[in-house]
């Protein structure tokens, strides 16, 4: 059976993809600065003048790092928060979906984490690598709003801040120097998230945890 050819635009995409895939994998394991062209080219498996055909420079190479990164985060994240299921099943698939991402999107969330370092004195990566984080948290905020107010329910807590700790929690577990944390790890910080906001919530509620 004969495999179809791809057209040139879908060659053009899938080097594209390789670049962006290759950046990305550098760009978490040694940071932006030591990231160089030359070793983008030997991870991508291309000539230096092919990466440069595709993208004119290592800014825009590390503009399509951040976009991919986060978007790939934000949609993990959004699929989580299935509107089909009850509010505390839903609930508890988006703090698991959250907790998981330095497991299940260990490249991406070290990218973005660096990224995010990074554009505290990048002035031209700074406005970009905060909306992308603000992105995922404003995900999980409108989706634990919108399941309280099914609930009926009140929290003690702005649901932003409760948000932006669950947020800040696991880009810390994203800084581990001794890989990925493991499944034991991953359990516990989503026992200890559950405790948490439910203890935020106004215990008289209609539908129990």
């Amino acid at each position: 059976m004969n495999t179809p050819k791809r057209s040139q635009e879908e060659r053009r995409e899938a080097t594209r993809d390789v670049i962006v895939s290759s950046a990305m994998s550098l760009v978490a394991e040694r940071g932006v600065e030591a990231t160089t062209m030359a070793d983008l080219a030997d991870r991508a498996g291309l000539s230096k003048g092919a990466i440069t055909h595709h993208f004119d420079s290592k800014d825009v190479i590390i503009d399509a790092v951040l976009e991919r990164a986060g978007a790939l985060i934000e949609q993990a994240i959004t699929a989580a928060w299935d509107p089909t299921a009850a509010p505390f099943p839903r609930l508890r698939k988006a703090i698991a979906a959250m907790i998981s991402l330095p497991e299940e999107r260990p490249t991406e969330l070290r990218a973005l984490l660096v990224l995010s370092a990074q554009a505290t004195w990048d002035s031209r990566l700074g406005p970009r690598a905060r909306a992308r984080i603000e992105a995922f948290e404003r995900v999980f905020c409108e989706g634990f709003s919108l399941t309280l107010a099914e609930l009926h329910a009140h929290a003690r807590i702005d649901p932003e801040v409760l948000g932006r700790a669950l947020v800040a929690s696991v880009l810390g577990a994203s800084l581990r120097t001794d890989g990925a944390p493991s499944s034991a790890d991953t359990a516990a910080a989503r026992r200890f998230w559950e405790s948490a906001i439910v203890a935020a919530i106004d215990p008289f509620m209609v539908e129990a945890p």
